[in-house]
This record gives structure tokens, sequence and C-alpha cells, in this order.
């Protein structure tokens, strides 16, 4: 037995190894993300569907069978929370820094869209390294 087949025994050749990592890999991720954006489908949760542009987030909730006086949306610099009483809770963490102001929500067909200005200001600052003794 040499080298290769004692790490990895049911592959005769680096080739067969390879095909079969992408063929993993391809059915691993697969439907995983739409082509622009980030999706949940969750059962025990509202599905809903994140976007990002330039400048603005914008998220799509499946609000359906709500009312919209039970929805109550806010939002955290890195979050948005989303609550409907004795139905859902989710908790969608945002990919960029939003802007505190000029967010907004308006719904329609079933569908609540969230619009949420990314933030201009991009906050840095390097830490001190203080060493151990």
């Amino acid at each position: 037995m040499d080298f290769w087949q004692s790490l990895f025994p049911k592959a005769n050749s680096p080739n067969e190894w390879q095909n079969w990592l992408q063929d993993y890999m391809k059915q691993s991720f697969e439907n995983q993300l739409p082509p622009n954006g980030s999706s949940n489908t969750d059962s025990s949760s509202l599905p809903y569907t994140l976007f990002e542009s330039f400048h603005y987030l914008f998220i799509h909730v499946e609000i359906a069978e709500c009312p919209l006086h039970d929805v109550k949306v806010h939002h955290t610099l890195s979050h948005l929370i989303i609550r409907i009483p004795d139905k859902a809770e989710i908790k969608i963490a945002l990919p960029s820094p939003i802007s505190k102001k000029g967010a907004c929500a308006e719904a329609k067909d079933g569908v609540l869209e969230i619009t949420i200005p990314k933030s201009k200001i991009q906050f840095e600052k390097e830490l001190p390294i203080d060493p151990i003794d």
C-alpha cells in the first residue's frame, strides 16, 4: 500500500479523490443561497430572503397569514428582529453595519419588505497590545 492509499483507502488515485470531493462539495452547497442574497426556509421560523446592495440591505419576509398590526420590527446595529405574538420571532444577523436612521418597512401581497440603509461610516480602532509578564 502506497502513501496515498494509506491516507484515503477508498480512493484509488488522486484524481478519484478530487472527483469525489468536487461531487461532495457540489451536493453540500447546492441550493443553499439564492444568486444575490441569503435565505432561510426553516419551518419553525418565518421564511426570509436578505439582499445587499451598495447602499442598502433589503429583507423580504413571508407573512401571508399574519395581520400587519401584530407584526413588530426592531433593529440594532447588527441584527433585525421580527416578532409576531403567538406565532414567530426571528433574529437576522445583518451582513454589514447599518445606519441608525432611515429604515422603513412595507407590506404587499403577504411579503414584508424591510429596507435599511448601510452605514457610510466605518469604524476602526487600533487596539494596543499589552505584554503579559
